[in-house]
């Protein structure tokens, strides 16, 4: 096998991206499925409504936290990747195929909370042991005036998978068969996984001088770099600043259309909503992804976040809910390019030889709000014992400071003078 690393690989076709970013489709359908429609009910078929919330609460703030640490190790073992597949592809077939049955046994065992924790903390092993592995890609495989439009792929196929999991969990919940969306979701997430296997078995190359390392080896030099790019830890703070705005309404959707609105039927205004902004940031992710490739990235990032930070605050100041929808509708293409355009500037910083750890740090900067902005802004909205109109006024104003001292720190310290001395 050649072991040659490239400075900048080929250019690549259409269908290598596609099919390269579909684990993306895969991984996210299993986490968002999860997450957003099925943890909770399944947790109320063997508790009482009176604990399961805050059961589900935990579980989710474990399980995520597990996640992060699971990513960050596969992306460090992938550097050293010696498989004759590749560096990246064992760890992608390892999480993709091995999730199946784990994610799967909550619809084949009789339901407990055990099997639902180890069925779900299983989902968050498995997909971030992927996840870890596939992110370095971007830098590996993909030549550098690529990678915008690789990184709005896999935006889009995330925000894609958002809108599948929401209309398919969503129904086989409601006519009481999680079991089938389980099983729908682990197989999906296999399949991607062998699709981008096999995409990029040209691709990915052993490491230069590939270095045998244990786990040990590898916790010890968990948040350790070789090579360090002091720009591209600045770029994961401001975006982990900006994901904790976007996350910041996240878990407490429904209550605010209930609360703040006055909406009879928030099931109906949520799925509205949902959907105005999943589309939006869709579309938004994949057009600014292949405009950045044209004009740049930076300035990009720093609009979109100014321009979130705007509509976030204005959404605090209305409580009529057409005005509402402008704002979302808005704040949602402006998201687009934070959540395409992110990935690719931090890919084009990470040094090859370590750009499982580096990458596996940017992934932290999306699954760590996911973790901590259910924690915060649920304190901010039971800080008067009950959640009113008022509290979740403050709680957009939170959201919009984060999105706001994430642009102001991007522009700050992402400046063109750093990126220049390390972006290839």
């Amino acid at each position: 096998m050649n072991t040659t690393v490239l400075n900048d690989p080929p250019k690549r076709s259409i269908q290598f991206l596609l099919g390269m970013t579909i684990l993306m489709f895969g991984a996210n359908i299993a986490w968002v499925s999860y997450n957003s429609v099925l943890l909770l009910p399944l947790v109320q078929k063997v508790l009482s409504p009176d604990s399961s919330s805050l059961v589900v609460g935990i579980i989710a703030f474990a399980a995520n936290i597990v996640g992060i640490l699971i990513s960050l190790i596969s992306g460090i073992l992938s550097d050293h990747g010696t498989s004759r597949l590749g560096r990246r592809t064992p760890g992608i077939l390892i999480g993709s195929l091995l999730g199946f049955p784990v994610i799967a046994c909550a619809a084949f065992f009789h339901l407990s909370l055990p099997v639902i924790i180890g069925s779900y903390l299983g989902m968050q092993i498995f997909v971030n042991i992927a996840n870890g592995a596939w992110w370095p890609l971007l830098v590996e495989a993909v030549p550098e005036n690529q990678r915008g439009s690789a990184s709005g792929l896999q935006g889009f196929y995330t925000l894609l998978a958002s809108v599948v999991s929401f209309v398919a969990a969503t129904y086989l919940n409601q006519i009481d068969r999680p079991d089938l969306a389980l099983i729908l979701m682990a197989a999906t997430f296999a399949v991607t996984g062998l699709i981008c296997a096999r995409t990029i078995r040209q691709a990915d190359r052993v490491a230069v001088t590939p270095v045998q390392i244990g786990l040990r080896d590898v916790l010890r030099g968990l948040f350790r770099v070789r090579t360090r790019v002091a720009v591209f830890f600045w770029i994961v703070f401001s975006a982990f600043l900006v994901n904790m705005g976007l996350n910041s309404l996240q878990y407490f959707a429904r209550d605010f259309l209930a609360i703040y609105f006055n909406q009879p039927d928030p099931d109906a205004a949520l799925r509205l909503v949902g959907l105005v902004n999943i589309v939006l940031i869709m579309a938004a992710a994949v057009g600014t992804g292949f405009l950045s490739d044209k004009i740049g990235r930076r300035k990009l990032i720093v609009a979109g976040a100014v321009a979130s930070a705007l509509m976030t605050f204005l959404m605090a100041t209305s409580r009529n809910f057409t005005f509402f929808i402008l704002l979302t509708s808005l704040r949602a293409i402006a998201t687009g390019p934070i959540m395409a355009v992110i990935p690719a500037l931090a890919s084009g910083l990470a040094p090859q030889e370590e750009a499982g750890q580096y990458m596996a740090y940017n992934n932290v900067t999306t699954a760590l709000p996911s973790a901590v902005a259910p924690l915060l802004f649920g304190l901010i909205l039971n800080f008067k014992g009950a959640s009113t109109p008022a509290s979740f006024v403050i709680l957009l104003l939170v959201a919009g400071a984060f999105y706001l001292s994430g642009a102001i720190i991007f522009g700050w310290k992402v400046s063109k003078k750093a990126l220049g001395e390390h972006i290839r």
